[in-house]
């Protein structure tokens, strides 16, 4: 699990972006490094958006709360790909 208690999450979402079973052990290094690049994308592409949010309908609404969680999200399945967790 994730130092954040997002861990559950995160490998549910990897196994959505694998497609397959979850978790590092059953990942080729080739793998790992692909969804890592992948992962970073996303995390981009959310905190631009957020920022699209916030400026439109401010750090409080609801969209703008679920992209954080998203991002968090995200970060958190980077970090246990990367064996940080």
């Amino acid at each position: 699990m994730g130092r954040n208690g997002k861990g559950k999450n995160a490998s549910a979402l990897l196994g959505y972006v694998i497609g397959g079973p979850v978790g590092a052990a059953y990942m080729t290094e080739q793998n790992r490094n692909y969804i890592r690049k992948e992962i970073g994308k996303l995390l981009s592409e959310i905190w631009r958006i957020k920022g699209l949010s916030e400026q439109e309908y401010g750090p409080q609404h609801p969209i703008t709360k679920k992209l954080s969680s998203m991002h968090a999200d995200a970060d958190a399945l980077l970090q246990e790909i990367s064996g940080k967790t």
